[in-house]
């Protein structure tokens, strides 16, 4: 399976300008656990729940910009990519939001809700098939 076939809906954004309250009631009212930051159409950086965190632990005012908490080093997949291959760079790095990618445009973004979303839906057919040749057998 591609990554393409994960994607469910438009990318939630903000520009880099944006407060870290402003960012924050975006993921709340997105029901998401990351924005991408973009300037223009170019994706210059995501803010996550955990870059929340590091913010209000380092005390910052919540009118700062997202900028200065944004994650900048960003792991991307491609939409041709395999499912394999995210699941791959969200454990080794250690994420739980990869931005998809095509060329320069941004596509999308999954998450790790969607790929437990996509194992549990190939578990069930699977299990469903394991059924179904019991009782075929």
């Amino acid at each position: 399976m591609l990554v393409s076939e994960l994607l469910r809906r438009e990318p939630v954004k903000v520009s880099p300008l944006h407060s870290i309250a402003e960012a924050s009631r975006v993921m709340v009212e997105n029901k998401v656990g990351s924005v991408l930051v973009v300037e223009g159409e170019r994706l210059v950086g995501i803010f996550t729940e955990r870059d929340l965190l590091r913010a209000v632990a380092a005390g910052a005012p919540l009118d700062s910009p997202v900028q200065a908490f944004m994650s900048r080093n960003l792991i991307t997949v491609s939409p041709r990519d395999t499912v394999y291959r995210a699941i791959e760079l969200m454990t080794t790095h250690n994420i739980r939001h990869l931005p998809v990618v095509e060329g320069d445009k941004l596509v999308g973004v999954i998450s790790i809700r969607d790929v437990a979303e996509w194992i549990r839906r190939s578990m069930a057919e699977r299990m469903a098939e394991a059924e179904m040749g019991h009782f075929v057998g």
